[in-house]
């Protein structure tokens, strides 16, 4: 080919990019001024419109994160939130912008598409992203927290017992160790759950967990029928316990086994 005609081949290609990415930027400024004035749905629309014709330009990848963060937060449309959500990390050269929507991702399938196999993974790519990141025991905790929810209480622990381990100062490692106990009480092991809770109470005293943990040892030895011992369980943690309502009847419900008997 000549080289007066590659050049005007040449000059048409990048003609008609540069004519595509002005149209993106046009369509993007009429999706922010839609946004702006209250109109989520045809903002999002006109934002369809800004990926459909380049997806790959600047202008594109960032109108997929705009129509992702619409759809999650405004729309309610998870699916579609997650799926462009999914094409700006595949499209994105932005390390720390793929961080932060994997997070949106990860918390999408946890909080609202209950999803917990999905959330592991999206939690899982976050830790493999940036290990060292301050929020790595958050991620680890709802790794062990989706595997509670699939009824995996082995690999529950496991999960739990890694955060325990790798972030022994971890405000949710006393959490991690309630949830330890927890498992075990799911499959009726109540004699193991006792010990795995009285952990809690070891060496997170003063937090929350610990009064969820004796109020759970109180359970596992009512189960057990040592009936005294629960009651003593269930009256030391009486005016701290914060569903007094629940203690309440349990303590009711123990007194009257009791007094039965007799």
């Amino acid at each position: 080919m000549p080289r007066p005609v590659a050049l005007l081949c040449l000059i048409s290609v990048l003609g008609a990019v540069a004519c595509t990415e002005s149209r993106q930027q046009r369509l993007a400024e009429s999706a922010e001024r839609k946004l702006a004035s209250g109109s989520p749905t045809e903002g999002a629309e006109l934002l369809r419109k800004v990926v459909a014709l380049n997806p790959e330009s600047k202008t594109g990848v960032r109108a997929l994160y705009k129509l992702g963060f619409v759809l999650e937060t405004s729309l309610r449309d998870f699916e579609g939130a997650v799926f462009n959500y999914n094409e700006f990390i595949r499209l994105s050269q932005d390390r720390v912008g793929i961080y932060e929507v994997l997070k949106r991702v990860a918390n999408i399938y946890n909080d609202q598409a209950r999803d917990p196999s999905k959330g592991i993974a999206a939690f899982r790519k976050l830790l493999d992203l940036s290990p060292e990141s301050l929020e790595a025991d958050s991620f680890q905790y709802h790794i062990g927290q989706s595997y509670y929810r699939l009824n995996n209480f082995d690999q529950a622990r496991i999960e739990h017992q890694t955060l325990i381990s790798l972030y022994p100062k971890s405000q949710f490692a006393s959490r991690a160790r309630l949830e330890i106990g927890n498992t075990y009480y799911m499959e009726g092991k109540y004699d193991i759950a006792e010990e795995a809770l009285k952990q809690v109470i070891r060496h997170h005293a003063q937090s929350e967990q610990a009064l969820e943990a004796q109020f759970l040892i109180g359970q596992c030895l009512e189960h057990q029928g040592k009936l005294r011992q629960a009651l003593q369980e269930y009256e030391s943690v009486q005016g701290r316990y914060p569903s007094p309502q629940v203690l309440g009847m349990r303590i009711a419900d123990v007194r009257k086994k009791l007094k039965q008997q007799r």
